[in-house]
């Protein structure tokens, strides 16, 4: 007869005995993990994001803080040299002798 290959199911070959039994039970257990784990999951993904945030933040704000106290004592340290230099290039020039001007041949004494 044509119809003879509907008159059973091709699924009762496949998934019968212990090895249908053990599929099912480990797709039962995957799924009920899955929906009681994912809220858990996203709760400790939410924590840790809230927590790494707040640390990052007070981490670069000490990070902002001591690189700003670090250029300023550069400024400041540069400023420093900057007028020792002009000091010393002032006490190192020859004392003053008075005025010179340029000499004139043509003009009388």
């Amino acid at each position: 007869m044509i119809y003879s290959q509907f008159q059973h199911n091709p699924m009762n070959n496949r998934f019968s005995g212990t090895r249908g039994w053990l599929a099912f039970v480990i797709g039962l257990a995957f799924m009920t993990l899955a929906l009681v784990a994912l809220p858990f999951l996203l709760l400790f993904g939410a924590i840790t994001f809230v927590a790494l945030s707040l640390f990052g933040r007070v981490f670069l704000k000490r990070q902002l803080a001591r690189f700003q106290k670090q250029q300023a004592n550069q400024e400041f340290h540069h400023q420093e040299d900057f007028q020792e230099t002009i000091f010393k290039e002032s006490t190192r020039a020859a004392p003053k002798q008075g005025r010179t001007f340029e000499h004139n041949p043509n003009e009388p004494v």
